[in-house]
């Protein structure tokens, strides 16, 4: 089974990050996330654009752009993009935790099944142990 654990970071880039800004934070910010990260642990980030954000950059520019990320820093599994109208206020932030908690137990959850079906498969599966003949000599010999 893998070591380490899975983390959900949340980013919310706010009005003071132009398009030009943009992938100059997003480094910063998974640069940041990897060096927290222990060996083994693994990242998904919620990054949540807005419309200015997302439409300065074609689908291609912006998928290298995170595709860049994911390559570069080890810990981070994959991005998600989240299209919002304005940067997510306090009490969003805490909403979009609470779900990110709620999707990890479910991910843990999965998991734990997954990793006792398996085992219970190989257990099913394993080929029965071959027997092995001893010689046996007795004390008088």
């Amino acid at each position: 089974m893998a070591s380490g654990q899975i983390h959900i970071a949340i980013l919310n880039p706010g009005v003071e990050i132009t398009p030009l800004r943009l992938r100059g934070w997003l480094q910063k910010e998974a640069a940041a996330i990897n060096n927290r990260a222990n060996p083994g642990d693994g990242a998904i980030l919620r990054l949540f654009l807005t419309k200015k954000l997302r439409y300065a950059f074609t689908g291609d520019k912006l998928d290298a752009m995170l595709r860049t990320l994911t390559e570069r820093y080890p810990a981070i599994l994959r991005i998600e993009t989240q299209l919002v109208e304005a940067p997510l206020s306090a009490e969003a932030m805490e909403e979009q935790t609470r779900i990110a908690n709620a999707d990890l137990q479910k991910f843990m959850q999965r998991a734990e099944e997954y990793a006792k079906r398996k085992q219970a498969e190989a257990l099913e599966n394993a080929p029965a142990a071959p027997i092995q003949w001893h010689t046996l000599k007795s004390a008088l010999d």
